[in-house]
């Protein structure tokens, strides 16, 4: 019970005591007790793959979550929060805006109180999860240069913002009282974490920003890579079977969802799988215009057009077919997965 305003101390522990006396409780058993655990991920990328029940929900999601630092360090947190605020207006732009993607796209950070922190990328669309994270990838691939060019006179002004804004006097006692409460429900108990923040805040450099991106979210350089990516499939999509995951590269597999998405065709994927192989010699205008006479969109009225969504999905996923980027296949962990029924893709992902 957390009292807060013009109170006593003593007042506020009889208040607390006559609470306790109206309701008549009693501690719970040791039992039922639910601790908050964090599972402990060994480094590694890994897929989380879910079939979506309701007939009716035609729009699928995905989050990439990436384990970053650990949330009991200042420096980690204040780092990792103004990662997100760079990251998070390019990444909307980029997904939603440009690409058209799905209506929630957003970057965020989460945290447990002993554990690591997180950063996540969500897309919520139409589009199928394989290709949506393969678009999560090409952003990463491009955001690492667009952070080393980040302008060091708007990145002074975004920490001054942040710390600008925790040092504001609390004009509520609701405002207060959420303050106090929030390391109270994280089990952290940390009153100070507020004033160790902007202390952090005004230490980091946007180097340090950089070096975060590179030691844990760029798969070129994180040494401890460690990702989960979680796909919730709408129940009308066409769903990836084990075999399909273990034979062909997931740019084979979204390529082959925006098609079948887009041309209500169904794709088979050794004769894409050809194609793409043949296409590499072809210009990539030469190549979509190949792919459209293979797949004709399902209004046969309508042309090839590169700036129509339906096309634009399907020459970046063509794009990413022919072009991969070549990721560094991930190591396997010391532990196999296989005896419980985890099986590898391609790129060597759990």
């Amino acid at each position: 019970m957390l009292v807060v305003g013009n109170f006593e101390p003593a007042e506020a522990v009889d208040a607390a005591q006559q609470v306790n006396q109206m309701l008549k409780s009693q501690p719970l058993p040791a039992h039922s007790h639910v601790p908050s655990r964090m599972v402990n991920i060994e480094p590694g990328h890994y897929i989380y793959r879910h079939m979506g029940e309701d007939p009716n929900m035609l729009n699928n999601a995905v989050m990439a979550k990436f384990y970053c630092g650990m949330a009991t360090n200042p420096m980690d947190r204040t780092t990792m929060a103004l990662l997100v605020q760079i990251a998070k207006d390019q990444f909307f732009d980029q997904l939603r805006t440009k690409e058209q993607l799905g209506y929630r796209v957003g970057a965020f950070t989460n945290s447990f109180s002993s554990g690591k922190l997180t950063l996540e990328l969500r897309v919520q669309g139409e589009s199928n999860p394989t290709y949506l994270l393969q678009r999560i990838d090409s952003f990463i691939q491009g955001f690492r240069q667009t952070l080393a060019k980040f302008d060091t006179v708007k990145f002074d002004a975004l920490v001054e913002s942040i710390v600008g804004k925790a040092n504001e006097q609390l004009t509520s006692v609701d405002a207060e009282a959420s303050r106090m409460w929030t390391p109270i429900d994280k089990g952290t108990y940390n009153f100070a974490r507020l004033a160790d923040e902007v202390d952090s805040l005004q230490r980091v450099r946007l180097d340090d920003v950089l070096d975060m991106w590179d030691r844990y979210i760029n798969p070129e350089t994180a040494v401890t890579y460690t990702r989960v990516d979680s796909q919730l499939w709408a129940a009308k999509a066409s769903y990836p079977s084990a075999t399909d995951m273990t034979t062909w590269p997931e740019s084979i597999l979204a390529l082959a969802g925006c098609l079948e998405s887009e041309t209500h065709m169904p794709v088979d994927l050794s004769d894409l799988s050809r194609f793409v192989h043949t296409a590499v010699r072809q210009t990539s205008a030469d190549a979509l215009a190949s792919l459209a006479h293979q797949y004709p969109m399902a209004n046969s009225t309508q042309v090839l057009d590169e700036t129509a969504s339906g096309w634009s999905k399907i020459k970046n996923a063509l794009d990413m077919a022919m072009h991969p980027h070549n990721q560094p296949v991930v190591q396997d962990s010391e532990t196999n997965f296989a005896y419980i029924g985890i099986y590898q893709t391609v790129e060597g992902k759990w």
